[in-house]
């Protein structure tokens, strides 16, 4: 039986039981509001964008023959103006960030005078729509997870590397359905300002300069910037070194279990087939692996739409077998850059003493 827990205590501590109801929970996709306008004076109007509504969590639960003082508890365990962390024990991996949206409305079918049987509702509102993960990558790569099903969380050591103090790009890997923001914190010195550039859809952060001896810290999610001196709990305003903009991290949106043939090698580029599987221009710069290949990894340079193929260069040694399956993952491509005569191009006056670089990755 499964259950749920909200606030750090779970629904079990009560003797309550969830009755899972898939419309409750992640099987509907949440609710959103598409901004547009009409023109009058022309065929059709104008899309703008879209926003996700606040997400309601209706839970259901029975119970046996608790007590009064039990459910005395319940009440306050959700009263108003409480607030928490909800997860619920067959999605681990996630939590939402919820407030109790209604009264628990309780109906009992047994009612001794001194104990009770009976179901109970309890509503939830997230106002933060998502769920976050609380992993980004699976420490056993198990196709049985439930993780599997609703987000591409993959073996950990598949995960890009870090960045370090001497690297000019990496990748970053976002598992969520969701995209969401990239933080950054630098020390280093630098003659030029410089800018984290995701090549996957353009966002940028801009450094005018690095203030000598400390840390610029840029939250992606929120866009709060400070400086810090290493080792110290002292914060300071840091916009006057951020120049502008976030690194915003597309999700992978990638797949897996891809059927596929082999077209052959033309030099030192692989054509890989997808069966029943679009190509788009989303998947260069894809990383794709062979089923039951190892130690080989593919990553998609080029398409050809029109005959849906996927031109590849290779890492490691291993051929694609005639027809199988494979799955592709999307990464961020981030470049570090220096403006120099107003342009950007790989920095040569930087020296980064300190890089570390971390988001939150969410699902719908």
């Amino acid at each position: 039986m499964t259950g749920f827990s909200f606030n750090g205590v779970h629904s079990s501590t009560f003797g309550l039981y969830y009755i899972p109801n898939a419309d409750d929970r992640w099987f509907a996709d949440p609710e959103y509001d598409v901004h547009d306008i009409d023109i009058s004076w022309r065929n059709g109007g104008y899309y703008f964008d879209s926003k996700v509504k606040n997400r309601t969590f209706t839970i259901k639960c029975f119970f046996e023959e608790i007590d009064l003082a039990t459910r005395q508890r319940i009440k306050q365990w959700v009263k108003r103006g409480t607030r928490g962390i909800l997860v619920f024990d067959d999605m681990p991996f996630v939590y939402w960030n919820v407030v109790p949206g209604k009264i628990p409305v309780g109906n009992w079918y047994i009612d001794t005078g001194e104990t009770h049987s009976g179901t109970v509702t309890f509503t939830f509102t997230a106002y933060e729509p998502f769920g976050y993960l609380t992993r980004k990558s699976n420490g056993n790569h198990d196709y049985n997870d439930n993780s599997e099903a609703y987000c591409r969380l993959i073996n950990s050591t598949d995960m890009p590397a870090a960045p370090t103090t001497a690297s000019t790009s990496f990748e970053i890997y976002n598992p969520g359905t969701e995209e969401c923001g990239l933080s950054i914190d630098i020390a280093g010195t630098t003659s030029n300002p410089i800018r984290f550039y995701n090549v996957a859809n353009g966002t940028y952060c801009e450094f005018t300069t690095i203030p000598s001896g400390k840390h610029i810290h840029i939250d992606g999610d929120t866009g709060y910037v400070y400086t810090y001196t290493s080792g110290t709990t002292a914060y300071t305003n840091g916009f006057g070194y951020h120049g502008r903009g976030v690194v915003s991290v597309l999700p992978n949106d990638g797949f897996s279990g891809i059927q596929f043939t082999y077209g052959g090698i033309n030099g030192t580029t692989y054509t890989i087939i997808p069966v029943g599987i679009s190509v788009s221009n989303d998947m260069v710069g894809g990383k794709l692996k062979i089923d039951n290949l190892s130690n080989t990894e593919f990553t998609v340079i080029s398409i050809s739409r029109s005959s849906n193929k996927l031109y590849c260069s290779r890492t490691g040694s291993g051929t694609p077998p005639a027809s199988g399956t494979c799955s592709l993952t999307r990464t961020n491509h981030i470049q570090i850059q220096e403006k120099v005569n107003n342009a950007w191009r790989e920095p040569t006056t930087l020296t980064l003493s300190a890089i570390e670089v971390d988001y939150n990755p969410r699902i719908s």
